[in-house]
């Protein structure tokens, strides 16, 4: 458990559809601010016309270990130094965020830390983010369960990329779910059309997972988002 990591997921709403100040201060402050602190930016997402709430921002954020994550809200509340960068930093956010559902999450086994991801390289023109309703204390089960039945039987053959499969202990309904749908928008394959001219949802191993896995999920909720240019996974 020491060294396990941790991430923040967290959904944001804005004030208004217009990003540009935003991304540009969170790419000259934000983002250096968390990194000066060892937090890493596994991406940073808005939702697109057509396919979830809007205007709206999702952010993931990595930590080494509980830890790292004591230390940061130290840092923010308490710094020993004096300096309340952090919390200046939160309070200005405020500027373009009207609210924000924030979630403590632990990773699945198969979830690539932010150090693969700029290993492998991996590329995301857009993503679908699924909020799971899980049967009562049973969403770290459905991150292992998904990994086998859903990521490897259905999502990896439609061409889909894993950014991370997370569950929150302190929310004993909700998983989340990223899956990365184009490495290039010459790629992009919403369908999910696969060799044999099927649909990932008409597939027969998709139709089983929409059946077995009632048994641990009772509902999700998905949108479709982009990467904002200062995003790791982009």
């Amino acid at each position: 458990m020491k060294d396990q990591r941790i991430y923040i997921h967290e959904i944001n709403r804005l004030r208004s559809g217009r990003k540009t100040e935003l991304y540009q201060a969170m790419e000259s402050r934000g983002v250096p601010l968390y990194q000066k602190h060892g937090v890493e930016l596994v991406g940073y997402w808005e939702t697109i016309m057509g396919h979830g709430p809007w205007p709206e921002t999702i952010s993931l954020w990595e930590f080494e270990n509980f830890g790292h994550y004591e230390n940061f809200l130290r840092s923010t509340y308490a710094p020993s130094d004096g300096n309340f960068d952090l919390r200046d930093w939160q309070e200005e956010k405020s500027e373009w965020y009207s609210g924000t559902d924030s979630y403590l999450c632990l990773a699945s086994s198969a979830t690539p830390s932010v150090a693969d991801h700029r290993k492998s390289g991996i590329k995301a023109k857009m993503i679908v983010h699924e909020t799971m309703h899980t049967e009562p204390n049973r969403q770290a089960e459905y991150c292992e369960i998904a990994t086998e039945m859903f990521w490897r039987r259905v999502a990896e053959p439609a061409g889909c990329a894993l950014i991370g499969i997370f569950f929150s202990p302190w929310k004993n309904t909700r998983a989340f779910n990223f899956w990365g749908m184009a490495e290039e928008w010459e790629d992009l394959n919403l369908r999910g059309v696969q060799a044999d001219g099927k649909a990932w949802y008409d597939a027969e191993d998709s139709k089983l997972w929409n059946t077995l896995g009632l048994a641990i999920r009772s509902d999700f909720d998905d949108r479709f988002a982009v990467p904002a240019p200062f995003s790791t996974v982009r």
